[in-house]
């Protein structure tokens, strides 16, 4: 996550240096509309526009890892208990083993 964090912070910079070197004024045509602007404004207008449309992605996709991690959850502590019981039947059954030689013998005896 740091990784991430730190390669947005450069690529935000070299965004800045380009809008900075690139400070020239541009007529902008839109629709019916004409704004004339400095170029340094737009690039880091939509720069902003694309960071704000992929937050709703990003958010999903958080919120899609944090049920998938409670689900999983979930189910190793279901597999915990599955374990614990058949530790406890095992342990068990190599109780009930002298007895049951002990039975055997006793029919052999027979």
């Amino acid at each position: 996550m740091q990784i991430i964090i730190v390669v947005s912070l450069v690529f935000a910079v070299f965004i800045a240096f380009f809008a900075v070197q690139n400070a020239g004024v541009v007529i902008i045509n839109f629709l019916w509309y004409k704004l004339s602007m400095s170029q340094a404004v737009v690039i880091l207008c939509s720069a902003l526009i694309g960071v704000l449309i992929m937050l709703p992605f990003d958010a999903v996709r958080t919120i899609k890892y944090k049920l998938k991690l409670k689900e999983l959850s979930v189910e190793n502590k279901r597999l915990k208990e599955e374990l614990k019981k058949a530790e406890s039947k095992k342990e068990q059954a190599v109780n009930e083993i002298p007895q049951i030689v002990e039975e055997i013998s006793d029919i052999e005896k027979l």
